[in-house]
């Protein structure tokens, strides 16, 4: 059985929880990623998305050059370990109505599964079962 671990993004890309939405915005687009985590004095305290930024940005007017990036984070950051699979994970995801999981080794955050990595295992289990 396939395991979270095989299919999450990894390594981990973060922003500082003071930093502005237009700062979040430009990392995700550079580094083609739609989340990061978000840190606060060393820990991670949140996850920042595309969707945070298109609903509690920009449909409610906010200036993404001033709003922070800790006023419209996500929290608590929904996690699960990295050996349990894919097919719990996806559960999980629907059932919370989220696009992005964090994945956890020990409790320590070793990566991100996201609705695209999610694609991905699909595609391949449906190619095998032709």
């Amino acid at each position: 059985m396939d395991e979270i671990g095989d299919y999450m993004s990894s390594p981990v890309l973060n922003i500082d929880s003071e930093s502005t939405i237009q700062e979040a915005g430009q990392y995700m687009r550079v580094n083609g990623v739609g989340s990061l985590l978000v840190k606060e004095f060393g820990e991670f305290v949140g996850m920042i998305t595309e969707t945070d930024l298109t609903r509690r940005v920009i449909a409610k007017g906010l200036n993404s050059e001033t709003t922070k990036v800790a006023d419209v984070m996500t929290k608590p950051i929904l996690s699960m370990d990295r050996y349990f699979p894919v097919d719990q994970a996806n559960e999980f995801m629907h059932q919370h109505n989220i696009r992005h999981l964090a994945v956890t080794e020990e409790d320590k955050i070793v990566g991100i599964l996201s609705v695209k990595n999610l694609v991905s295992y699909y595609a391949k289990s449906f190619r095998m079962a032709e």
